[in-house]
């Protein structure tokens, strides 16, 4: 359900909902990044876990389900994040579209861009000038959009949208830390954000 409350837009819980991305190659991390250890448990667990707390239940999109979770299979990695998208049929008003390489991220940041995204059909931080698609909120009617993009890169179907960017000045605003949205590829970057947050890296 909608309806306007100041300048922003109430959605219902039970219109919203989210996917988490697990199926990627994960190359140059060298090894399965949904597997990473954070506070004793893997990546991809805890943040189905912050996902369905923060009332945004989330469905797997990979290789492989997490227990008590839906599933939808992405067995072939080198289609990239988009196509696993692109075979996601949205049921809900909004869809929160993560990643499982956001170590440090928070259920602020999907609270944070659901207030930022007034009529917008999706909110996406900006983090040093580069934009995070993986970690941001989308209109149901953002799907539509994908036909009429001809290209496997999510960017483009980003720039396609008529989106609202948020950026580290709007987010810390919000209570948000850019590095709750930022992504990481390699073992430097992941020992490096962990430090920063003083996270042990296990």
């Amino acid at each position: 359900m909608e309806g306007q409350v100041g300048a922003h837009y109430d959605i219902d819980h039970a219109d919203q909902s989210s996917v988490l991305l697990t199926g990627g190659a994960s190359r140059r991390m060298g090894f399965d990044k949904a597997l990473i250890s954070m506070g004793g448990e893997p990546l991809a667990v805890r943040l189905a876990r912050i996902l369905r707390e923060a009332g945004w239940e989330p469905t797997i999109l990979g290789r492989a389900p997490l227990d008590g979770y839906r599933f939808q299979p992405d067995d072939e990695v080198e289609r990239g994040p988009l196509a696993a998208i692109c075979d996601f049929a949205p049921t809900s008003q909004l869809v929160f579209v993560l990643s499982c390489d956001v170590p440090l991220f928070d259920r602020a940041v999907a609270r944070a861009l659901k207030s930022c995204l007034g009529e917008k059909e999706a909110a996406v931080p900006s983090i040093n000038g580069r934009l995070q698609p993986l970690c941001a909120v989308y209109r149901r009617g953002a799907w539509e959009r994908l036909r009429d993009v001809d290209s496997p890169r999510i960017i483009d179907w980003v720039e396609a949208l008529d989106a609202e960017i948020v950026n580290e000045s709007d987010l810390l605003r919000h209570g948000v830390q850019p590095d709750w949205c930022r992504g990481v590829n390699t073992p430097s970057e992941l020992k490096t954000l962990l430090e920063s947050a003083n996270w042990a890296v296990e």
